[in-house]
């Protein structure tokens, strides 16, 4: 399910255990077997704007298996606009696992999160929908905070570009010392391919999603993640903290070949894809969740 080649962080950044546990859930996507034996599931739900991710994980934190589903009918800008139509979406993704792990009914719990600057009642949305669908939300958390956890980074600047928005969060000693999101995020890069080249919103997107495509289109999109990078810029000069931490790109809308170097052009310092970067938000959910019912501890 991977759209490009994965840039790997530096070592001192990520883990050999980490970047195997990612890429094992970035497989699990297209997987139609668990990965791996389990008795009780530990379910990340990710509301992305425009895909809605699930990833189960065992009860000994181990990838079992994951599923995406469309959801631009349902969040925008990373808000639930069509509370009913983000159940029926999830829904879909919790139908997938069914059939892939044989069963009726889940013995599991489940954790979502939110972005950056939105009211915690709005948040909480997201909880409604995890226990709509039948679940205890035992965690709903910052979207920085579970993509730091899922990269095992304990200090640095993540920048999160999902369908709708851009995410900045600063982090130090596990904590969000500043966080903020603005629009601008993948489904704007896929209208400036449609609007360029006279195409549909649904041709320009797999044409995103294509890596064989991107030397085709990049030039054209390349304004947008320019644009991101002086959000990005901006936010980071204001906290502080540009050019004093590490600098990560994170999020299924920057999975496109030179995105993260115009990102670190406009910077001027670099920013780092993440491995896998679709599946980290997801994968920080439940891994987030995990450590909580097993001891461990997330903001």
């Amino acid at each position: 399910m991977t759209y490009g080649n994965q840039s790997v962080l530096h070592g001192d950044l990520i883990d050999e255990n980490v970047l195997g546990k990612l890429a094992s859930i970035d497989q699990a996507l297209g997987c139609s077997e668990p990965l791996a034996d389990w008795e009780e599931l530990y379910l990340g739900f990710d509301l992305g704007t425009t895909n809605m991710k699930l990833v189960a994980l065992n009860e000994r934190g181990q990838p079992v298996t994951a599923a995406l589903y469309d959801s631009r009918s349902s969040i925008r800008d990373g808000v639930i606009v069509d509370y009913i139509a983000a159940i029926d979406g999830m829904e879909r993704c919790l139908m997938a696992l069914r059939e892939r792990l044989g069963i009726d009914e889940f013995p599991g719990v489940g954790a979502s999160a939110y972005p950056p600057g939105i009211s915690r009642r709005t948040a909480e949305v997201c909880a409604n929908v995890v226990e709509a669908l039948g679940f205890s939300c035992l965690g709903l958390y910052e979207e920085p905070v579970v993509a730091a956890v899922a990269l095992g980074l304990k200090r640095g600047a993540i920048i999160d570009i999902g369908g709708g928005t851009t995410g900045i969060a600063v982090i130090s000693d596990d904590e969000v010392v500043y966080s903020a999101d603005e629009p601008t995020g993948g489904t704007h890069v896929t209208l400036v391919i449609a609007g360029a080249l006279g195409i549909s919103f649904d041709e320009a997107e797999r044409l995103k999603r294509d890596v064989n495509s991107h030397k085709k289109v990049f030039n054209i999109v390349r304004p947008v993640f320019e644009k991101m990078g002086l959000i990005a810029k901006d936010h980071l000069t204001k906290s502080g903290f540009l050019g004093r931490v590490p600098v990560v790109v994170v999020g299924g809308g920057a999975n496109m070949q030179g995105a993260s170097e115009v990102i670190s052009k406009v910077l001027g310092v670099e920013a780092t894809l993440a491995p896998y970067p679709l599946v980290v938000t997801p994968s920080g959910i439940a891994e987030c969740l995990w450590r909580r019912c097993h001891g461990g501890y997330c903001k």
